[in-house]
């Protein structure tokens, strides 16, 4: 039986972590439907989506075969800083998993406008 866990993300800028409000942020499932689309408020974060994820007592199961977390991929956008991608964010039943996503300004550069930084988490070795 499907649970629910929470994806929530905090974008900003720079080691400081000083936050980026007005980023653009699209959950994804892993078929590509979209889960959510959010503005980041005024200290760079979402407030947490729901998601779809492996009941916790299936995952407690010796048995079980499956992942005991849904993966969802979460894409950044803001004006004059580099789009993020990240790939398998984990998300887990009844837990709010927190996605920092550190936005790099855009060089002056013409040529580099259109640059996707892409980051793919390894599976948990659960």
């Amino acid at each position: 039986m499907p649970a629910e866990g929470y994806i929530q993300v905090h974008a900003y800028t720079s080691e400081a972590q000083i936050p980026l409000p007005g980023t653009a942020i699209a959950i994804l499932a892993d078929d590509g439907r979209l889960l959510a689309v959010r503005l980041t408020n005024a200290s760079g974060q979402i407030q947490p989506v729901p998601v779809e994820v492996p009941d916790l007592a299936e995952s407690l199961d010796p048995n079980f075969a499956g992942q005991p977390f849904t993966t969802v991929t979460i894409r950044a956008q803001h004006p004059n800083y580099e789009q993020i991608q990240v790939h398998n964010a984990q998300v887990f039943a009844g837990v709010t998993t927190l996605q920092p996503l550190e936005m790099l300004p855009i060089p002056l550069y013409p040529e580099t406008l259109d640059r996707v930084e892409y980051f793919d988490v390894p599976p948990q070795p659960l």
